[in-house]
């Protein structure tokens, strides 16, 4: 491990790898080869059966990586309970608080604030999963990320959207007339003023709005040796019936993160396509950067 660096690893790994962990033990093995000695961050979307049985999986997570883990607010109030999850290298992070986040969520994102090191500005993670058939719905949601871009606040957010960069990107959206799949185009799209029906772009406008970078479209554009390989497809392999592929998972940051962002990775292969239909992304910052950017965004809050 690299304590000059601090990796984060954002992975919807699909029905948790299984409830008996089918998958999740392959999943594991490519999360520990991630960097130097596996990522000191991982924010999951569909931890589906991490709460069961005491939380074994869960906990089988935490021995292997090293980390600690938090599971979303349990949520019995939709068919199935598949929470979000957040991991974090002990030794790194000290946990302030864990927010039991739940409204107006349909699956509630898992938050927590921590402090890195010995910098006592707080450093807010999150860790989302957009509701999936309902476009109204998941710009509610983008409503809520808004508090985590308040005044003084440093966050990073990722997980599966559900819906699509406002900016146009190398990945073109889907042509909703050829799209056979037409529960899945009305999932995506909205209903514009005129009657037509329009790609999504939604709650990535309200993110960007609201003070928030696309941490993948910062490094296109501005780091060396990245390019448009950060804008890769995340989901919708092998499924044209619904558009192809498309860049619907990604990761925000706000309170200046992006100035300690050092490189973006999408991570899409044979062995992550064995795992789950989602790709593995990959964000590494420069850990001094980031926390001078928690102790400025505090400072300049309470001279606020």
């Amino acid at each position: 491990m690299d304590s000059s660096t601090i990796d984060v690893a954002v992975w919807n790994i699909e029905a948790d790898g299984g409830r008996d962990g089918e998958r999740r033990d392959f999943a594991l093995d490519i999360l520990s080869q991630l960097g130097d000695g596996g990522p000191d961050v991982v924010l999951q979307q569909e931890a589906k059966h991490s709460r069961e049985r005491g939380g074994r999986l869960m906990h089988a997570t935490e021995k292997r990586l090293g980390l600690r883990g938090f599971l979303a607010a349990p949520n019995p109030g939709v068919d199935a309970d598949i929470a979000t999850a957040i991991y974090l290298r002990p030794d790194m992070f000290h946990v302030a608080e864990q927010k039991p986040r739940a409204k107006p969520w349909w699956l509630h994102p898992c938050h927590v604030q921590t402090q890195l090191g010995d910098c006592p500005a707080p450093l807010n993670f999150v860790s989302f999963h957009m509701c999936y058939y309902d476009a109204d719905q998941r710009l509610t949601e983008a409503g809520w990320m808004t508090t985590m871009a308040e005044l003084g606040m440093v966050t990073i957010a990722a997980g599966d959207t559900n819906s699509y960069p406002r900016r146009s990107e190398p990945i073109a959206l889907p042509t909703w007339e050829k799209v056979t799949d037409r529960a899945h185009m009305v999932q995506r799209t909205y209903l514009a003023a005129d009657g037509t029906r329009r790609s999504d772009t939604r709650p990535d406008g309200v993110l960007i709005d609201a003070g928030y970078v696309d941490l993948a479209r910062h490094a296109s554009d501005h780091l060396d040796g990245v390019g448009k390989e950060a804008l890769a497809a995340t989901a919708g392999f092998n499924k044209p019936h619904q558009g192809g592929p498309q860049r619907i998972d990604r990761g925000y940051g706000t309170g200046g993160v992006s100035s300690a962002l050092v490189h973006v990775e999408v991570i899409d292969n044979e062995d992550t396509r064995a795992v789950a239909d989602h790709a593995l992304l990959f964000y590494r910052f420069h850990r001094a950067r980031l926390e001078a950017v928690a102790t400025q965004a505090a400072l300049a809050f309470c001279v606020a």
